[in-house]
């Protein structure tokens, strides 16, 4: 049996996420969302100009579309800092997802707790080449879009072995036993080996 220990760690000894070591989505992903927000904006240029045609007072459907093809615009400019900000990095035991605009976040899923992998293509992806790779997990699970489709197959074969792997792994199992003699029968010790 393993000797359970938990000895304290210094927090600049702890192992970084480098920004530089994120890979972006395909750019084919952001090519896509703008395109579908070009054709909201000519929607919304047409139907304002149809409705202006045939009301008395024409300035008020033409504000309306103006308001909209504003809020396409700000979307618009969100959407490209959130796609240039979007990225996965892949390490030796997990997965981590960096994200957001206004609230940055990164998240990180060791392949341990790793319960299920999932590729989706929708119309827009199949068109475009891309796919989407859902990550489930024992707790929150990770969705990376904007992958290409060779991308998206790689990881999650990847993903797939290395859960696999750490599932079959004789140590997971040594620390396990220790962390469950560690905390005795006591039900109010939570077992979180994360």
């Amino acid at each position: 049996m393993v000797a359970f220990s938990n000895d304290p760690i210094p927090v600049d000894q702890l192992p970084r996420l480098r920004d530089d070591d994120f890979v972006a989505v395909d750019p084919r992903y952001l090519r896509g969302w703008l395109a579908g927000l070009a054709l909201a904006a000519v929607v919304a240029v047409a139907v304002g100009s149809v409705v202006a045609a045939f009301v008395d007072q024409p300035l008020i459907p033409a504000a309306i579309a103006a308001v909209v093809l504003l809020g396409l615009a700000v979307a618009a400019t969100l959407w490209v800092m959130e796609l240039r900000r979007l990225g996965y990095q892949i390490r030796e035991h997990d997965l981590s997802l960096r994200s957001g605009v206004i609230r940055h976040s990164v998240e990180t899923l060791p392949f341990a707790r790793v319960q299920h992998v999932n590729v989706t293509r929708g119309p827009v992806e199949r068109l475009l080449g891309l796919a989407t790779l859902d990550v489930s997990s024992a707790g929150p699970d990770i969705t990376i879009p904007g992958l290409s489709e060779a991308e998206a197959a790689r990881i999650k074969a990847l993903v797939t072995e290395r859960a696999g792997a750490l599932e079959d792994d004789p140590h997971d199992d040594a620390r396990d036993d220790a962390c469950d003699d560690a905390h005795g029968d006591d039900p109010d010790v939570a077992d979180d080996a994360s």
